[in-house]
């Protein structure tokens, strides 16, 4: 099992019965799910025609899959995305920001960060952004 966790915490999954498919054995409507390592070029007719795209993460360490989920963004994707693996709660943020709608963690993920710490993570500005009044 798993548990999908969006900027509004534990969320029911929409894509619950959907078989996600790897670029080979795609089908036009079908859940599109890729590694890290995904070239969006190779890819751009499967990714055109996915309902979902789920990218994997074996590892929290692993950036890649933001980077490359911006690049699904930029290439004009307008569907549901997904980052599926043990992403921390402190990476909440760099995920919406980098164009996933959601993140599937695995149940032992979600029982060491529950609900609460995922809902505490703000969404305002970060401290960047910030206006001073000195």
């Amino acid at each position: 099992m798993s548990q999908i966790v969006s900027k509004d915490g534990f969320v029911p999954d929409l894509f619950a019965g959907v078989a996600r498919r790897t670029p080979q054995d795609h089908r036009p409507g079908a859940a599109l799910r890729l590694g890290p390592e995904a070239d969006v070029t190779a890819l751009a007719a499967q990714i055109e025609t996915a309902s979902m795209i789920e990218i994997g993460f074996d590892s929290f360490a692993d950036g890649r899959g933001f980077s490359l989920a911006a690049l699904i963004r930029r290439s004009g994707f307008g569907g549901h995305l997904r980052a599926s693996g043990p992403l921390l709660v402190d990476q909440l943020r760099a995920a919406l920001r980098a164009g996933f709608d959601d993140i599937e963690l695995p149940d032992a993920m979600a029982k060491r960060q529950p609900e609460a710490q995922w809902r505490a993570v703000p969404m305002g500005r970060g401290y960047r952004d910030q206006v001073f009044d000195l």
